[in-house]
């Protein structure tokens, strides 16, 4: 097998190399053979070889197309299914089709995300909740701190509020910097997302609380009052008519309230209407 190519920097690339930490990621997300198990950016394949050894056949989604290549090499192709592209642009069916699965068939998802996608793979596994049956995902302990984050600390903001209701998401473990290649300047976070169901995050619910959530957090040192007055129209006192009817206080600032007094006030939002 041809050596794996240097990391890239614009992939954001820093690989597992600690065979220990793979197996204790593979036990946290417990793939099952028959399932539609999904790795995300496996890169020079720790984590993929965990995941074949419990699942049998595993789908991986790698964008940097020299490892695709020494990936097929290294894994037999009839157990390891390889996409390349970025999964950001591929649909969950998309996926399913490409593995032999049904479409509608829910994703367990894996993976180790680099810091430029956290964010918009948070945001797409929201859109696509649906599809997840459950995830383990490994990321910078700083964005693993900002999905878990409550009320009154700095880390609480949109990005959590928006991932925790559509998800139950804990922290597992910690991973030191020694554990990938090159190693990061930082300790990165395991975490597990289990989904809450539609039920109780409906998708008409969504739109709402991210137009909401970016209001509120757009400046984090104003009051509530004062933010909504910069992104909805009308007067000082349709604003205030709004927050009360939410029953929340103008005065309090967005870090100060709970996801469940934000869902309400979301729930008010078309009415309000944001301005284009």
């Amino acid at each position: 097998m041809k050596p794996y190519p240097r990391p890239r920097r614009r992939f954001g690339q820093n690989f597992l190399v600690d065979p220990r930490a793979a197996d204790r990621i593979v036990s946290s997300l417990d793939p099952r053979p028959g399932e539609l198990v999904v790795e995300i950016g496996p890169g020079r394949g720790a984590l993929t070889g965990a995941l074949l050894e419990r699942a049998g056949r595993v789908a991986a989604v790698e964008l940097d197309r020299d490892l695709a290549r020494l990936l097929r090499e290294r894994f037999d192709p009839g157990r390891l299914v390889l996409l390349e592209g970025d999964f950001l642009r591929l649909s969950p069916e998309e996926i399913a089709a490409a593995a032999g699965f049904p479409s509608g068939t829910p994703l367990v998802l894996a993976g180790n995300l680099p810091f430029n996608v956290s964010k918009p793979v948070a945001a797409k596994l929201v859109r696509e909740r649906s599809s997840v049956a459950r995830a383990v995902l490994t990321f910078q302990r700083e964005v693993a701190l900002r999905l878990t984050a409550v009320p009154k600390t700095r880390a609480y903001g949109p990005l959590g509020i928006l991932v925790g209701q559509a998800f139950v998401v804990r922290r597992l473990f910690d991973l030191k910097p020694s554990s990938f290649r090159p190693a990061p300047e930082v300790v990165s976070t395991v975490t597990a997302w289990t989904p809450r169901g539609l039920a109780e995050f409906p998708p008409d619910a969504e739109r709402p609380l991210r137009d909401c959530l970016a209001a509120c957090f757009a400046h984090r040192r104003r009051t509530l009052e004062n933010n909504l007055r910069s992104a909805l129209p009308g007067s000082a006192e349709q604003v205030r008519a709004l927050l009360e009817k939410a029953e929340i206080d103008p005065r309090r600032r967005a870090e100060e309230i709970s996801p469940e007094d934000l869902r309400r006030l979301a729930a008010l939002w078309p009415r309000a209407g944001p301005r284009e």
